[in-house]
């Protein structure tokens, strides 16, 4: 009677866990997926789960690949006999031709009354742009040559003054390097139950929305960035990056076996944080930008196993 027993509330378990998993969907769709490039297509991510439940919605960079995130609408709600229905809508195009996939979405839900949080993934979505057929009967035009603006004195003053703001501060730098002992990070706070490429993601879209760059806070932003990128490495690849400089850092990613590839995009982020940093350079918008890319990419390809199903988007496409 006993084993009876055991048998009786095992089945009962995995039956619930069962009817529960299946109250949870999530699905990703497009309105079309064969267009010409430039084309403007409609990306749709919904989620089933019961209403009782805290959700983690996917981060969505600005770009996967060659695939451009234009505009998208905030996550809307409705509710039918418990079970909640959440929506966003992207509009999504591309100026390459060829065909590409969009990675499966990874959103994380509780169940109740459990401590873990689990993932539920969307299909990948593959959609291929054409070009423009050519007419080659007609003939070639020249490219217009770019207009030219004839330099000032006022764009000479600003290698002046950074010629002298660098003699000035030089000693200062190099008492910074060399005496002053580095001030530890404050521990970050995160939620242990989500994992480390999805905080650090939500992390980076928070930075991104909160534009610093782009209000001149430059500083600001890569302190921030650098500090996003320490605590993934921290977590996900499990060496104190937070209370590294980055030639350490860099060492710690080549014991750790990591491609070359990777190793170069930590290197970029972290380099030119540091000369920012120590006011030894005032990076272009376009590496602002790029600093931030390099970020998403390097976490992107370095996302770790969840439930034994590789989630890495780099090598499923």
């Amino acid at each position: 009677m006993k084993e009876k027993a055991i048998i009786i509330i095992l089945f009962l378990f995995f039956f619930s866990n069962k009817v529960y998993t299946q109250n949870i969907s999530a699905r990703a769709t497009i309105d079309t997926n064969n267009v010409l490039i430039g084309d403007q297509l409609l990306l749709k991510l919904e989620l089933k789960a019961p209403r009782d439940i805290r959700v983690v919605w996917p981060v969505v960079p600005d770009s996967i690949g060659k695939i451009i995130f234009i505009a998208a609408t905030p996550i809307d709600t409705s509710d039918t006999n418990g079970i909640r229905l959440y929506r966003q809508r992207f509009v999504i195009t591309s100026f390459d031709s060829g065909s590409y996939s969009i990675p499966p979405f990874t959103f994380m839900y509780e169940r109740k009354g459990l401590p873990d949080m689990y993932p539920a993934n969307t299909d990948p979505i593959f959609i291929k742009f054409a070009t423009v057929p050519v007419d080659t009967t007609k003939p070639f035009k020249d490219i217009k040559p770019p207009a030219e603006e004839p330099n000032t004195w006022l764009d000479y003053w600003e290698y002046i003054a950074l010629a002298l703001g660098l003699v000035i501060i030089g000693d200062a730098i190099y008492f910074y390097l060399f005496y002053k002992k580095r001030k530890k990070h404050d521990e970050l706070g995160y939620d242990p139950r989500i994992p480390p490429h999805i905080a650090a993601m939500e992390a980076l879209k928070k930075l991104d929305n909160e534009k610093l760059w782009q209000n001149n806070m430059i500083k600001e932003f890569h302190v921030r960035l650098t500090e996003i990128l320490r605590l993934y490495i921290e977590r996900q690849i499990q060496f104190p990056a937070l209370e590294m400089v980055t030639d350490e850092i860099i060492d710690g990613l080549r014991k750790a076996m990591l491609p070359p590839d990777l190793m170069n995009l930590a290197r970029k982020i972290l380099e030119l944080a540091d000369l920012v940093k120590f006011a030894k350079h005032e990076p272009l918008p376009d590496e602002n930008s790029s600093s931030m890319a390099a970020a998403y990419q390097f976490i992107n390809k370095t996302i770790p196993l969840i439930n034994g199903n590789e989630t890495n988007p780099e090598e499923k496409q």
